[in-house]
């Protein structure tokens, strides 16, 4: 795990209803032109509420079929890597298989509004988000 500089949480939603299949992340100003070191994403074993809104967590069937896409300027830079892949946190109470060391994103600084998470279908809860942190510097 990195040194801890700079931390933020994220989240992009499922809107209520949604049969989308593409969620973009929104305008994320203070990550405008941070150099990006690692992205976690929560579970709802980990997280009982978003950190940012206190919305509902997406499940963790839809985080199974969710994978992530990330552009820097106009490079397309990480296409569809499975979501869970940015997850290393155990919850005592459900234990996640899923656990491992984050990714190193290497100082990539990421087009945030041309970045998306994508299902293989639609997602089985609506009105939910992904909550990220992300780790970074300037």
């Amino acid at each position: 795990m990195p040194i801890l500089k700079r931390f933020e949480a994220v989240e992009v939603a499922i809107p209520n209803g949604s049969t989308n299949t593409r969620f973009y992340f929104p305008n994320l100003p203070n990550l405008a032109n941070a150099m990006i070191q690692n992205i976690q994403v929560y579970t709802p074993g980990v997280l009982s509420a978003s950190p940012n809104s206190g919305s509902t967590m997406v499940t963790e069937a839809d985080l199974k079929k969710s994978f992530l896409t990330l552009y820097s300027g106009d490079l397309q830079l990480i296409y569809n890597a499975p979501l869970l892949a940015f997850n290393n946190i155990i919850s005592s109470a459900t234990p996640n298989p899923y656990t491992n060391g984050l990714p190193d994103i290497d100082n990539m600084v990421i087009s945030w509004t041309k970045s998306f998470i994508s299902l293989s279908s639609a997602a089985g809860t609506t009105n939910v988000v992904y909550a990220f942190g992300v780790y970074y510097k300037l």
